[in-house]
């Protein structure tokens, strides 16, 4: 259980390090990596309480009940932080917890953007405040704005957004996904900005690409970070624009050797570079761990292991105003520590979650909260319309483009990697006014959970044959219907409605894969390894239909959001990014 100060604590603690008092726990001849003076040295810890009460070679503070555990030849260092994580995404955030635990990762700051989206607005605090209290312990930041057009946006309004500002478990306003808005001057954006640092809160920025001069504007518009560097160049525009840069290594984005570069001796004593996942998929994690896998990949591209630790620890705690309750092992800290066979293997054996036994070799052991979801995440599909073949096809009077010699010239989504799309005009041919699409293209509809509008678009270079593919994963938890057959894709978004949310495949009228995300349509009940094991079984089905690109897991997740070139599916139609104008608009059903 995670205590917080009082003068009672900290006088038991006191106690306890003075040997006044025995210790609940006590470790004992460990080297400690000391992410404060970068040494590693031998030490034993004493905690009570759930923290730290000693870091040293005393062994006063051991009484008869102490639990004394040996760890001669064993390395200890802080619980790992990420600072930037997205945790409502195939796995509820409980299991994500408990999945993450296991390789040394005892804090993160996590998005809101679905809990703000889709639990009601009063319940919202409690779930924020209630997620904090596990094992790992959650802060979260605070989304400004939607990740692409709603009707409906009240649940990003100041009012809602000014009460949860003032929750500490909230530590920064983020992430600032349209930069561009705040660079052209939005009001809005810039009163929710004012807001967050008048409550002591830091900016969470998201501007890939920017150029240095677009960053400096940034940082004097507020901006605290950014996460989004893909070059040494790119982190160290950044660093000079005061900007706290985070170096991202994930799943979609593997950008850790470039990055590493950006770390030279000159500059190790800077406290601005932090270690982040960004939200790897589920088989990663699976696979190659969390916070330990960046850890590793940041020493094998030559940044010195200690510095490396304190980017994943010390760093984000001191960011973020947490260095006096995380990030390191001292007196007075929450006991979040991972034990290590070797300082360049950061995967631990036993990892420490507030002074309790909470993970061994590689399995959490400790209980984590059951969370009743259906009452902070109200079922968001319903069987309750019908979706039929004719919302699939493209009508000659739906599209606001030429007419040629019974062609249309059509914007269609040529995707050049897992997420990036490219606008292509392909003259279409026109049939009795439905568009006959060539067989390199998808067709691509956005659609309301509640059937109330849809938005047709196109997508090539995504699969070679695909009779339908409906899906609610994605930012903004709409069904994205993609496929060649409309007779199917109204089949599968049938049984997406059924399922109450996931990915379905239908091909020549029967479902053939089926992955249920029945928790605001984005999460699923499983644990990691089953989750683990869909994402390989969708990624595989898709590599047979011929999806040419790294991850479809997040060309699935990032077709609608509005902050990625060039061309997405959003509520107000098939959308330019660069050019902000709608290119062919929604219809209402």
């Amino acid at each position: 259980m995670r205590t917080t100060g009082t003068a009672d604590l900290s006088r038991r603690l006191m106690e306890v390090a003075a040997g006044r008092r025995p210790a609940r726990r006590y470790l004992e001849g460990a080297t400690v990596l000391n992410v404060y003076s970068g040494e590693l040295y031998g030490a034993n810890v004493a905690i009570a309480e759930g923290r730290v009460a000693y870091v040293g070679p005393s062994r006063a503070m051991v009484g008869d009940e102490t639990d004394v555990v040996p760890l001669a030849g064993r390395v200890l260092v802080p619980g790992y932080v990420d600072p930037h994580t997205h945790i409502t995404g195939m796995l509820h955030p409980v299991e994500f917890a408990r999945g993450v635990l296991p390789s040394g990762t005892t804090a993160v700051v996590a998005d809101t953007l679905h809990i703000l989206l889709q639990t009601p607005p009063a319940l919202v605090a409690e779930l924020l405040e209630r997620l904090a209290a596990m094992p790992v312990h959650v802060y979260w930041f605070l989304r400004p704005s939607a990740a692409s057009p709603l009707p409906d946006e009240t649940m990003f309004a100041e009012d809602r957004l000014a009460p949860l500002l003032g929750l500490h478990v909230v530590r920064a306003l983020g992430e600032v996904t349209p930069w561009p808005r705040l660079f052209h001057g939005d009001e809005d954006l810039f009163r929710k900005i004012a807001l967050a640092r008048a409550a002591g809160r830091r900016i969470e920025g998201h501007a890939p690409g920017a150029s240095y001069d677009r960053l400096a504007a940034l940082a004097a518009a507020g901006w605290s970070a950014d996460h989004e560097a893909i070059t040494a160049d790119e982190a160290l525009a950044r660093l000079r624009a005061g900007i706290y840069t985070m170096l991202r290594h994930s799943s979609l984005r593997p950008d850790m050797p470039a990055l590493a570069a950006a770390v030279t001796r000159e500059r190790l004593a800077t406290g601005r570079l932090m270690l982040t996942t960004d939200a790897p998929n589920v088989a990663t994690v699976a696979e190659c761990g969390y916070m330990d896998h960046v850890i590793r990949q940041a020493i094998a591209a030559g940044i010195p292991p200690v510095s490396a630790y304190q980017m994943a620890t010390l760093n984000p705690a001191s960011y973020f105003g947490l260095d006096e309750e995380i990030g390191g092992i001292a007196p007075g800290r929450m006991a979040d520590i991972a034990v290590l066979d070797d300082l360049r293997n950061p995967s631990p054996s036993l990892v420490l979650a507030a002074g309790e036994v909470a993970a061994r070799e590689g399995a959490a052991i400790v209980p984590f909260p059951e969370v009743d979801w259906d009452r902070y995440f109200p079922r968001r599909f319903q069987a309750g319309w019908d979706p039929v073949p004719s919302i699939f096809e493209t009508r000659r009077r739906d599209v606001a483009a030429p007419y040629q010699d019974e062609h249309v010239v059509f914007p269609v989504m040529h995707l050049e990697n897992s997420v990036i799309t490219r606008r292509r005009d392909v003259r279409v041919p026109v049939r009795g006014d439905v568009l006959e699409w060539p067989a390199d293209v998808v067709r691509l509809a956005l659609v309301d959970p509640g059937g109330r509008w849809v938005t047709n678009g196109a997508l090539s270079n995504f699969a070679a044959r695909l009779d339908a593919l409906a899906s609610s994963f994605n930012v903004m938890a709409h069904a994205s219907v993609l496929g060649q057959s409309p007779r199917d894709m109204a089949l599968a978004t049938r049984r997406l409605l059924e399922l109450g949310g996931g990915i379905v495949a239908v091909e020549g009228g029967a479902s053939v894969l089926e992955i249920p995300l029945p928790i605001g349509g984005v999460m699923s009940r499983d644990d990691l390894a089953t989750a683990a094991g869909r994402v390989r079984q969708l990624s595989a089905f898709l590599r047979t239909r011929g999806y040419p690109h790294t991850d479809p897991y997040y060309t699935l997740l990032f077709l609608p959001i509005d902050s990625l070139p060039d061309l997405r599916v959003t509520y107000h139609g098939v959308w330019d990014v660069r050019r902000e104008r709608v290119l062919v608009p929604r219809r209402d059903l």
